[in-house]
């Protein structure tokens, strides 16, 4: 018989989480941020539904289902890293590569889309750096932490 306290809680379950890294915490935040972006993005593509163009509205809404499908999954990643999962560095990785590919289109074409491809380049590389500190990668329980 286990024993528990009023709330039905082992003590397995009280067992302090281990402390989340600096590296983490940002991490969650610019994923959050992705996130974010991403929703940005599917509320001006949905502004440009109604106008005709070369895709019927079932491939642009199918296109906008996408995006906000994107967004979600960042959101879930960011708080999954929050929570330490090991497999979300490899979702993480994955992500911030296609981003920097799509990004490195955006640098040479200068004026916004300089910007533009700057402001994907920027997190995704910090995203890259940081999910392989040691002490994120001790978080993340692949590896014993050495102080």
């Amino acid at each position: 018989m286990s024993s528990s306290n009023a709330s039905g809680e082992t003590p397995e379950a009280r067992a302090p989480s281990p402390t989340r890294p600096v590296s983490i915490l940002v991490v969650f935040g610019l994923l959050l941020l992705e996130a974010a972006a991403a929703l940005g993005a599917a509320a001006w593509y949905a502004t440009s539904l109604p106008a005709a163009g070369p895709v019927p509205l079932g491939g642009r809404l199918f296109m906008l289902a996408l995006i906000v499908g994107a967004a979600a999954w960042q959101a879930n990643l960011a708080f999954q890293v929050y929570r330490g999962h090991a497999w979300t560095r490899a979702a993480a990785v994955v992500w911030q590569v296609f981003q920097i590919i799509f990004a490195v289109s955006f640098l040479g074409a200068g004026g916004w889309a300089l910007a533009l491809g700057a402001a994907l380049l920027v997190p995704a590389a910090a995203i890259l750096l940081l999910t392989f500190d040691p002490k994120a990668t001790a978080y993340f329980g692949d590896r014993q932490q050495r102080d």
